[in-house]
């Protein structure tokens, strides 16, 4: 249904370069959306008992550790052409903070003593999982560096990404992050959370794609010409 909704348009979240100018700041509007799912997912764990074995502090520590350097990114990194609309903040702070509640739900209450105990014992899973977690984080941030640095200091208009991953897929940085959350549901091991995995791929995939369509009818010197948006030799 996510890919359905965000591909053909029936009630697309609007913001970035889908949305008009709106009247919220865009650092503002921009940090409440990634810092409300954090303080949301905090609350959660508390109001569950604040579990605090090995496997909930490190599951825990690596959900924060995305959202704030998203928020870091908002204060010294990106670059915003127009403001954000009052409505696109609560759309997306809204999605990701009920995906906050379904992740601490999924981290924090499925997994029994079993689960925990057996989690310290597949040290390899942990391993390749803070690896796919790390690499993607990496990945996501290198590639909204390149976009931030784009353009020329006081210009507000689009150019054509180059670099890094550009000339394989339209948005990297959706790839990049991706990595990182499937690195994530590597490392908490459980349904929930490759539950909560999917629709986000099913979004980033449709978003990639109208990327693509956007590009193309931006620029006619547009010089990729993608078979594959986001998965390099799959999608």
């Amino acid at each position: 249904f996510n890919y359905l909704n965000e591909y053909l348009l029936f009630f697309p979240l609007k913001y970035s370069k889908f949305a008009p100018d709106g009247g919220v700041p865009a650092r503002l509007g921009w940090f409440i959306m990634y810092f409300a799912p954090m303080v949301v997912y905090l609350i959660s764990w508390k109001y569950i008992g604040a579990p605090s074995s090995s496997y909930d502090i490190l599951v825990m520590s690596l959900y924060c550790c995305h959202f704030s350097k998203r928020c870091l990114e908002v204060i010294f990194l990106h670059k915003y052409s127009k403001d954000c609309l009052l409505e696109s903040v609560i759309q997306v702070g809204s999605f990701y903070s009920l995906g906050a509640v379904v992740t601490a739900y999924s981290s924090h209450v499925l997994p029994d003593s079993t689960a925990r105990s057996a989690f310290l014992d597949d040290s390899f899973r942990i391993k390749f999982g803070l690896g796919v977690y790390s690499f993607g984080q990496l990945c996501n941030l290198y590639h909204h560096y390149l976009l931030a640095t784009l353009r020329t200091p006081g210009s507000f208009k689009y150019v054509i990404p180059k670099g890094g991953l550009f000339s394989l897929v339209i948005c990297p940085q959706y790839l990049g992050e991706l990595l990182s959350w499937l690195g994530f549901s590597i490392v908490g091991y459980n349904f929930g959370l490759y539950l909560c995995y999917i629709p986000m791929v099913a979004y980033l995939c449709a978003r990639a794609h109208h990327t693509y369509r956007w590009y193309q009818s931006k620029f006619d010197d547009y010089p990729y010409s993608y078979t594959l948006k986001l998965w390099p030799f799959v999608y």
